[in-house]
């Protein structure tokens, strides 16, 4: 599988538009800012955490994202989208390799079934089949699709915003690999994270 993200990345300022500065400082009681640039930046550490294909909600956008997925041939009868949740119910471009170069799949040989939350899958319709690619080829189906709850933070379900509160704000507090006491700091959050967070997330064996 080679999947690319197309949309350019987000940037640090979107990502702090999803949870502010002023939302952790709240939450941690500090009035100062002193350390704004300090706070933001954990902001941005926890959002890549739980974000992306490697995130530890597991293949998740949270802001709108645009990406590209090549596929090999002999492509089985359906097959999922690597990142989720679909926004739309339609993909943004469907396209198998030809002697001439790229050509798109007619939309009525194959059906999209988004899940909220979920990984959607597409499939061929009854009595069609994929366009013919030969075998070996590596990129012989290219798909184009937007993944992420939505273009504003309000689209992001509220725990997961909470989720990113409490991470950052993990960051913030434990700047060392272990705490006073000689113990790794992380068991604490991780509960929290799953209390706030496990309903979204997708293990690699989609548990």
């Amino acid at each position: 599988m080679d999947l690319r993200l197309l949309s350019d990345p987000l940037t640090k300022e979107e990502k702090l538009e999803v949870v502010t500065v002023a939302e952790v400082k709240r939450d941690l009681r500090i009035s100062d800012d002193d350390e704004d640039g300090v706070i933001a930046d954990d902001i941005e550490a926890a959002y890549d955490y739980l974000a992306g294909p490697d995130g530890w909600l597991g293949g998740c956008s949270l802001l709108q994202e645009e990406w590209e997925l090549y596929l090999p041939a002999a492509l089985g009868e359906t097959f999922e989208l690597p990142m989720r949740p679909l926004l739309g119910a339609a993909l943004t471009g469907f396209a198998y390799l030809a002697a001439d170069g790229y050509e798109d799949v007619s939309a009525d040989r194959y059906f999209v079934r988004p899940a909220y939350g979920e990984f959607a899958t597409v499939g061929y319709l009854r009595g069609r089949v994929w366009p013919y690619v030969a075998p070996g080829t590596a990129q012989a189906y290219r798909i184009r699709f937007t993944a992420g709850f939505g273009t504003t933070r309000d689209s992001i379900p509220s725990p997961i915003r909470k989720g990113i509160r409490l991470l950052a704000g993990h960051y913030y507090n434990n700047r060392e690999a272990t705490s006073d006491d000689g113990k790794a700091p992380g068991q604490e959050i991780a509960f929290g994270l799953k209390a706030l967070c496990g309903r979204y997330r997708i293990g690699p064996d989609h548990s």
